[in-house]
């Protein structure tokens, strides 16, 4: 059997089934663990491996050990396969969940401790107003790619903004702000106090410990530097509810935990972070879908609302 590329007859690719079998086997490493995936026999598998290798004219995987190892070129292909089935995957999903009877649906990328601290509180009030619009969130610490199929339409980001390839709105301000339990607190009677407790650190380079302390009048002491580092803003709050430490934090992060008395705030001193928190959209150009403009102008209406009240 052989197989050609005629220009007329539109793109030559090879079979959608042998490509979920080979996919599957460079993945897995055996065609009775992919044949298992897929559902059917691993005699299936290998006539479904066969077949490719016959269109692609070449062998994609050196056979023996009772493993079967993709060639270095065949291993780069099952990478790409790989990455072109989620995408077929990811807007199978988004089609199906835009038919008739299905809500809009719009998807927005941002950070854990945004999500969990800040987004996540106030989605039911996005919901209530919006009830045709599904929001789905996820996260990423990096900025993704917007605007693709299957991907996220809009970002939620902290940061000094604006960056490459995206627009950026400005939203909100923000302040550092030191927080603890209320145990903690109890131990705390001058800023000075602080070099005989745990001091908790977020990654975040805009939370340094070392400028809060200087802004208290106490300069750069070393003993800013001591104490545990955490990756995330919510796992430094985490920490400091449950008394391991004082957290150097963004006030609107911890807003609802200073309000609920799980944390209180032991210092007054407070340092201006500027513009912190930003509404990322897709390049110029890209069109929207009907709930990302609705999710976008809600976010936008709600930190205007916020920074009212704040400057209140």
């Amino acid at each position: 059997m052989s197989f050609s590329h005629n220009p007329d007859r539109g793109r030559a690719l090879p079979p959608l089934n042998a490509l979920r079998a080979f996919e599957a086997c460079a993945r897995l490493g055996s065609t009775v663990a992919a044949a298992a995936e897929l559902g059917v026999t691993h005699g299936a598998i290998s006539k479904q491996v066969a077949l490719l290798e016959r269109w692609l004219g070449t062998s994609l995987f050196e056979r023996g050990g009772g493993r079967l190892t993709p060639t270095p070129e065949a291993a780069r292909f099952a990478t790409a396969v790989a990455s072109a089935l989620d995408l077929v995957e990811r807007s199978t999903e988004v089609l199906r969940a835009t038919g008739p009877d299905m809500p809009r649906l719009v998807r927005l990328t941002t950070t854990g401790s945004v999500a969990s601290l800040w987004l996540v509180p106030r989605l039911a009030a996005f919901r209530a107003r919006n009830p045709g619009v599904e929001v789905w969130v996820s996260e990423s610490r990096e900025l993704v790619p917007l605007g693709r199929p299957g991907g996220p339409e809009l970002a939620l980001r902290l940061g000094r903004g604006p960056w490459a390839g995206v627009r950026a709105e400005p939203l909100m301000s923000d302040e550092a702000v030191v927080v603890c339990a209320p145990s903690v607190a109890s131990r705390l009677r001058a800023p000075e106090d602080l070099a005989r407790v745990t001091l908790l650190h977020d990654e975040d380079p805009r939370l340094s410990w070392q400028v809060w302390l200087e802004a208290s009048g106490l300069g750069r002491p070393t003993w800013g530097h001591r104490g545990p580092r955490l990756a995330d803003g919510g796992l430094v709050l985490q920490a400091a509810r449950s008394g391991q430490g004082v957290a150097l934090t963004r006030r609107r992060l911890a807003a609802a935990l200073l309000r609920s008395g799980a944390l209180v705030q032991p210092f007054p001193t407070r340092v201006r972070l500027g513009t912190s928190y930003w509404l990322v959209l897709p390049r110029r150009g890209t069109p929207l879908s009907a709930g990302a403009r609705a999710l976008a102008s809600w976010l936008r209406e709600t930190a205007r609302q916020e920074e009212s009240a704040a400057s209140s």
